[in-house]
């Protein structure tokens, strides 16, 4: 694979210091901290709750973090759904932040696999007092948690733990098609075909090795954070240094960068090197440099006045530096890591040929290439490939924004959350 030295998941570093004598993040009005203890392991969770609640509970939303982000990243919106009328939360996921096992030993690496993403979310909110999501909102990586969940446990007839779900910066292509009909009894009628997907028959299937042999070599960003080294590529040196890495990263991929204007993200037609390679160095990489390079090289001739300073200040940055400093990028990289294991990714098997089922909605920035990154997966929700005809309520491109959606213009996201937990609440109104 192109010489990449992909390890499988890796049990995460005992924690030195109990997260729960941490100093206290510093948060906006109306947004607190604290740990949910569970059997599974114990949450560090931000929540934000309407002033008034009355006797009855308010509807939960729950919002999910993307990769490299822990909870902190909702802070702008939390509060503001609160101020609409509803609970909300963000947690730390498995490998993120301050949530930590019980015991604080290690996570262990076979535990990073798709279902517990759905049990550790059913748990959290259980151990919240609550029965069910009304609104789950997953962005990147934790659209994968959401999608999921809602995949598992998600149905408004009759009503099931999951109510409603928006994706953001993570599109949903659907779970790949099981060989079919490859053993029938010939003795009965013919079944129906399945659907097939449009862009099966472009696929690269030797796609690593097509991107190192370009006249520019390239790799694939989610097959480097499989390697053996680039945990530690990532996270050292520490301090100023990783400062630096973040600030970089997260300009890169966001509206502020010019390089997401000139050309601007849009769809791909094949997953095949050629089109992959009309993606930024922060997606496909130059195949002998680690992540840490690449960005050096694409902030090389970034002025800091054009830093994203408008919605992630220093002291923001210095969260971010604080908690990976102490965590490394290993255990979040173990959720790449399970996508070369053959044995954990097959959990995701259960789902064949199931769509997401309950009103959906996707959230994406104009310059934001993680949109297209997957060729035909915004399709695939917007035909009705891998959600439900007449579930999905619309694909939502929010102008200056990149990859960081709910950072970079976080009143538009709080305003398309509450689109879509308003319908499910008139819904079930109308049903009464």
């Amino acid at each position: 694979m192109a010489n990449m030295d992909i390890v499988p998941a890796q049990d995460s570093p005992d924690f030195d210091i109990d997260p729960k004598t941490l100093s206290p993040l510093t948060l906006p009005d109306g947004v607190t901290s604290r740990f949910v203890e569970t059997n599974i392991l114990n949450f560090h969770i931000l929540e934000s709750v309407p002033k008034n609640p009355g006797s009855t509970r308010p509807p939960l939303i729950l919002c999910v973090h993307g990769f490299p982000e822990i909870a902190y990243s909702w802070r702008f919106i939390l509060p503001r759904l609160a101020e609409k009328g509803y609970y909300a939360v963000a947690f730390d996921q498995r490998g993120y932040g301050r949530t930590h096992t019980p015991n604080l030993k290690s996570i262990p690496g076979h535990t990073f696999r798709p279902l517990s993403l759905i049990k550790d979310t059913i748990t959290l909110v259980h151990a919240l007092g609550y029965d069910h999501i009304h609104t789950i909102v997953g962005h990147d990586f934790g659209a994968v948690t959401a999608t999921y969940l809602s995949l598992a446990r998600g149905s408004l007839s009759p009503p099931d733990f999951v109510r409603s779900l928006v994706l953001m910066s993570h599109p949903w292509k659907g779970i790949p098609p099981l060989s079919y009909n490859t053993s029938p009894n010939p003795t009965l009628p013919s079944p129906a075909p399945q659907p097939s997907d449009p862009y099966a028959s472009t696929r690269d299937k030797d796609i690593h090795n097509s991107l190192a042999n370009l006249s520019v070599p390239r790799k694939h960003y989610k097959w480097y954070y499989c390697t053996r080294p680039s945990a530690a590529e990532m996270t050292y040196p520490t301090g100023s240094a990783l400062h630096t890495f973040f600030r970089g990263y997260f300009h890169l991929k966001s509206a502020d960068w010019s390089g997401n204007h000139n050309p601007a993200p849009h769809p791909l037609h094949s997953w095949t090197a050629d089109e992959l390679a009309k993606m930024p160095h922060y997606y496909i990489m130059p195949l002998h440099k680690t992540m840490r390079e690449a960005v050096e090289q694409d902030m090389a001739d970034q002025s800091p006045s054009t830093y994203g300073t408008r919605w992630l200040s220093d002291a923001d940055v210095a969260v971010y530096v604080d908690e990976y400093t102490r965590t490394t990028f290993g255990p979040p990289m173990n959720w790449y890591r399970i996508q070369t294991n053959p044995e954990a990714a097959s959990d995701a098997i259960v789902f064949a040929g199931r769509k997401l089922a309950v009103p959906t909605k996707f959230v994406s920035g104009r310059q934001d290439w993680g949109t297209y990154q997957e060729p035909g997966a915004v399709e695939a929700m917007e035909n009705g490939r891998s959600v439900e005809k007449g579930s999905y309520l619309g694909t939502v491109i929010v102008d200056g924004a990149g990859h960081w959606v709910n950072q970079e213009r976080w009143e538009r996201c709080v305003e398309e959350i509450v689109d879509v937990a308003g319908r499910v609440e008139r819904e079930g109104a109308a049903k009464l």
